[in-house]
């Protein structure tokens, strides 16, 4: 769901925006001191282990922009890792690996009630180009991610290369195909099927899920 149709705006998830809104109108009500900021958004977080434990990504490519996602999560398989306190994390987007083309920047606050995950939609990119990002959240710096603009809607590429993949249960998956889908030039990956399902781990698979069956919405 987007909540910006403006076509050169990019657009942040991480709390909800009428929450974002009270946390800074809390902030400006009072005098700027450091022990009250790190009490509401915490600028400047420290973290048991690194944060970007699960990389980042990307998706939903258009013409002008795409979507850039990670999350905090120190430890990805139990709960995260992170006190329940809002955290604020700083993206990048640059034309180059190293950054030293840097074509758009900011801030969106990583939640509790996401996981602290992150969601931004970027706006106002070159059709068809390729592009690098990445996060920070105090010292720490992502992985960078690449990531592609779709063509302009008026274009005629003279080919298009696509790749998909299907289920992708955790608990049993080698995923040997996506170190084979990384040596194509591809132009669009898409994801099918399941990542999460309902019921609890089981013993002798390749891996096992943390916690019991799911049957609520809440869990």
């Amino acid at each position: 769901m987007r909540i910006s149709n403006h076509p050169k705006k990019s657009v942040s998830y991480g709390v909800p925006r009428r929450q974002f809104l009270n946390y800074m109108a809390m902030v400006s009500a009072i005098p700027l001191s450091s022990k009250y900021l790190r009490g509401k958004i915490n600028s400047s977080p420290k973290f048991s282990s690194y944060p970007f434990s699960l990389g980042v990504a990307s998706g939903d490519p258009e013409p002008d922009g795409v979507v850039i996602w990670t999350r905090l999560a120190p430890d990805p398989l139990g709960g995260g890792g992170i006190d329940p306190e809002p955290i604020l994390v700083k993206w990048e987007v640059s034309q180059d690996e190293a950054f030293t083309k840097i074509v758009q920047q900011g801030s969106v606050v990583a939640g509790p009630q996401l996981g602290h995950s992150i969601h931004v939609e970027l706006h106002g990119l070159d059709p068809h180009n390729w592009y690098y990002f990445r996060f920070h959240a105090g010292t720490e710096v992502s992985p960078v991610g690449r990531t592609r603009t779709a063509p302009a809607m008026d274009a005629m590429p003279e080919k298009m290369k696509f790749a998909f993949t299907s289920c992708q249960h955790f608990e049993v998956g080698y995923f040997n195909g996506y170190p084979h889908m990384q040596k194509e030039d591809l132009d669009l990956v898409v994801h099918l099927g399941d990542y999460i399902y309902e019921y609890a781990g089981a013993d002798k698979r390749v891996r096992k899920h943390l916690g019991k069956e799911i049957e609520s919405l809440d869990e």
